[in-house]
């Protein structure tokens, strides 16, 4: 069992589920203005100073309007998708300009084609998803044994997990199953046996944005059957656990980290029902909203991509909720 560390007078369940509308609307917000902006030539995702940011803005300004029934940000997303910009999207992409953006600006944008598909209706995105998902599978299916072990650790872009989950995630939805189960096997033989290799289990570090291990719970216990990921659960224990939220993230990136720490965190409240997990991932996810300093007022640091992070920690309880 985790250990409860957690004060719930304030931060207990039925508060946190009361607050999540109020969040999303603060963080999109932030979320907008980073959209709006002008930071590099891209032809469509051009704000959030980089690319990747401003596609996980527009993947978060279209869950918050689905989640919230608002269509304010719908529309601002919709006046950046013209369709002579995406076809300068998918040119560059095809020419290798977008090459750095691989696999971590890619899955989030499959994330952001199916929120776009999916919650709205619109096909837009199709083609550029189409190459991304080539070139993203024959980026992971040509991955050694010993880059599979390497990026599976790693704890900003390059992390493994996280384009093997949007990937599996795609592929599912678009009933693609040779793609789907490919992933699978992949998840299977190469992922899963990485405890065999040394400890794989949440640490303190907060110098990046992703916790490794937790990535890796994120991808192995929604890829997998529940019996197969149930099995390996119980096999790998619950040590460790104790860990709080940071509080004075040490480099910018750290700011990101109560927040994606969370995704992981429900995913193993959703996988046991153990109710210190879905503390945790409150208690992440509260602690970092009280701190707008690490996720609103700093934009270069921190105002241009932290608050996605936010709302899809947010959206993974409210979408459980709708099931």
């Amino acid at each position: 069992m985790v250990t409860r560390s957690f004060n719930q007078d304030h931060k207990d369940w039925e508060s946190f589920c009361s607050a999540r509308p109020e969040y999303l609307k603060i963080l999109a917000q932030t979320v907008e203005e980073s959209v709006l902006r002008r930071d590099t030539t891209h032809p469509t995702f051009c704000g959030c100073i980089d690319w990747h940011s401003s596609v996980h803005g527009a993947y978060a300004l279209l869950t918050v309007a689905r989640l919230l029934k608002q269509r304010q940000w719908v529309d601002v997303v919709d006046a950046a998708f013209k369709t002579d910009c995406l076809e300068g999207e998918l040119a560059s992409l095809r020419r290798g300009e977008l090459n750095q953006e691989l696999p971590y600006g890619y899955a989030w944008f499959l994330k952001l084609a199916q929120e776009r598909e999916e919650g709205w209706g619109k096909e837009d995105l199709q083609p550029l998803a189409t190459e991304i998902v080539r070139q993203l599978s024959r980026w992971m299916f040509s991955l050694s044994d010993e880059e599979v072990h390497h990026h599976a650790r790693r704890r900003e872009y390059g992390n493994l997990s996280w384009p093997l989950l949007n990937l599996w995630n795609w592929g599912t939805w678009k009933r693609d199953g040779e793609l789907a189960e490919k992933l699978s096997a992949f998840t299977r033989s190469r992922l899963l046996p990485l405890d065999r290799i040394g400890p794989f289990s949440p640490d303190q570090a907060d110098d990046e944005f992703f916790d490794p291990a937790l990535q890796r719970y994120h991808a192995l216990l929604t890829i997998l059957p529940q019996e197969e990921s149930q099995s390996w659960l119980k096999s790998v224990g619950r040590n460790n656990w104790a860990f709080l939220p940071v509080r004075m993230p040490s480099t910018p990136h750290a700011a990101g980290l109560n927040f994606s720490r969370s995704w992981g965190l429900w995913t193993l409240f959703q996988a046991t029902q153990d109710p210190a997990f879905r503390d945790l991932y409150v208690m992440h996810i509260v602690t970092h909203m009280k701190m707008p300093q690490y996720w609103r007022d700093d934009y270069r640091k921190h105002g241009h991509w932290v608050p996605q992070f936010g709302v899809y920690a947010i959206a993974l309880s409210m979408e459980a909720d709708s099931i």
